[in-house]
């Protein structure tokens, strides 16, 4: 899937995970706090659970077995690259979606990323 243009606030578990269940467990990387004072909705769901990057580690995937997760493309402590390198590095099977208001180029950093990271599903959401 290539760069996906939808507008966060349309976003619910199925159109970000692809998975119609309801139960789907979602990862969501960041501070809600600093979603929330960039204009951003935070993920509004019933699994929906937040760490910070500090905390994502390959005991805490094994735990949740998140389905999806998702950041903040860029963020005040991380961008996605970072983050995607270390969800490759813990051998994260599922979906990971960066969220962006304005990126000049998002299929490049989704080309960066396949890069870097081969066997990641990754994408990015625009937030227009």
């Amino acid at each position: 899937m290539s760069w996906e243009q939808t507008k966060l606030s349309r976003l619910d578990v199925a159109s970000i995970s692809g998975v119609e269940d309801q139960t789907i467990a979602i990862l969501a990387v960041g501070e809600p706090e600093e979603w929330l004072q960039t204009g951003q909705k935070a993920p509004q769901a019933g699994n929906v659970k937040f760490v910070s990057i500090d905390e994502v580690s390959e005991s805490l995937l094994e735990h949740l077995c998140p389905t999806v997760v998702i950041s903040p493309a860029l963020s005040r402590r991380f961008d996605c690259i970072d983050l995607a390198q270390i969800l490759c590095s813990h051998k994260y099977k599922g979906r990971y979606r960066a969220v962006s208001r304005e990126l000049p180029n998002p299929t490049m950093v989704e080309r960066e990323i396949r890069s870097l990271c081969p066997g990641l599903d990754f994408a990015i959401l625009v937030d227009q």
